[in-house]
């Protein structure tokens, strides 16, 4: 999509009907140029400090495989250094970007490149306490927010399992350390295809859920829950209600919080006056009263 997008952007340049910039561009490709330069020199970058294997002796060779590495784990999976023998360090930068993967469109797994970015600019809108998610002059709108989250955590609930499964079937063989398992179960949900040596020696049931894992990774797995999960649509809005998390500002309990408000308000004593009818009528007052007082909170 972005390859078609630039090909007709610079058919057009050429011919002149569209304007110089690159506004010119949909935020679609903008986002994803950004997102794939940032991440290949973030890569490449990392790799330089964090160490490559000691065959890489001279700057030329440790450029040259730090920047083809950095591309290539996040979606080729061919590799000019010895994976087995990196430090941790640049495995687990390996793993990270094996995890983000390729831009939507591509034959990459991971969250892709747009899943980053509208995370990290969902992540900042919070922090600022902004209404809105804005992304290069752009307000992300809330359906694609509501399923970017969701794609991050079950990407990350899977490969936690996955992880879990791992560590209990493997346990025992050699070349099976937990850092092994990791990059193992990121590289298949990846779809990439690195590994430190521990494919040929995983058991059947390794075989079958690393092969489970690369299908995940390669659908999606929000596209397999939308797909298995059925829709539910509930016509009924429950009232909020106030829970902490660590320290906050306002107490949910507090005089002044609507929570206590309508707590105050469905406690308090009432007089009941004697008889069945009267007491159900007021029952069904105090009802209508709560559930007003509910919309407004």
């Amino acid at each position: 999509m972005v390859l078609s997008e630039l090909l007709h952007h610079g058919k057009n340049r050429l011919s002149g009907s569209v304007p110089a910039g690159p506004r010119s561009l949909s935020t679609h490709t903008r986002v994803v140029l950004r997102m794939t330069l940032a991440l290949i020199i973030l890569g490449c970058l990392g790799l330089l400090i964090l160490g490559l294997p000691s065959s890489e002796s001279t700057w030329g060779m440790k450029l040259s495989s730090a920047l083809f590495q950095s591309v290539s784990s996040r979606t080729a999976g061919f590799n000019t250094v010895d994976i087995g023998v990196m430090p941790l360090s640049s495995l687990l930068l390996l793993t990270l970007l094996m995890f983000i993967g390729g831009s939507p469109g591509s034959c990459a797994g991971g969250i892709k490149t747009t899943g980053l970015a509208i995370t990290l600019a969902e992540f900042k809108a919070r922090l600022k306490g902004e209404d809105q998610v804005v992304m290069l002059d752009r307000r992300v709108p809330k359906p694609i927010l509501d399923r970017t989250m969701v794609l991050i955590r079950m990407s990350i609930l899977w490969n936690l399992l996955g992880l879990l499964l791992l560590l209990y079937t493997e346990t025992g063989r050699p070349g099976a350390g937990f850092h092994d398992v990791l990059f193992e179960q990121i590289s298949a949900f990846g779809t990439v295809g690195l590994s430190t040596g521990l494919t040929d020696k995983l058991t059947v049931i390794g075989r079958l859920w690393i092969t489970a894992t690369m299908f995940v990774g390669r659908l999606g797995p929000l596209t397999l829950a939308i797909g298995v999960l059925p829709a539910i649509h509930s016509r009924v809005k429950y009232p909020e209600g106030r829970i902490m998390i660590g320290r906050t500002r306002e107490n949910p309990l507090s005089s002044s919080s609507p929570g206590f408000r309508l707590y105050q308000v469905s406690m308090a004593p009432r007089r009941t006056p004697s008889g069945v009818i009267p007491g159900v009528v007021l029952l069904l007052r105090d009802i209508t009263r709560l559930r007003r007082k509910a919309r407004k909170i």
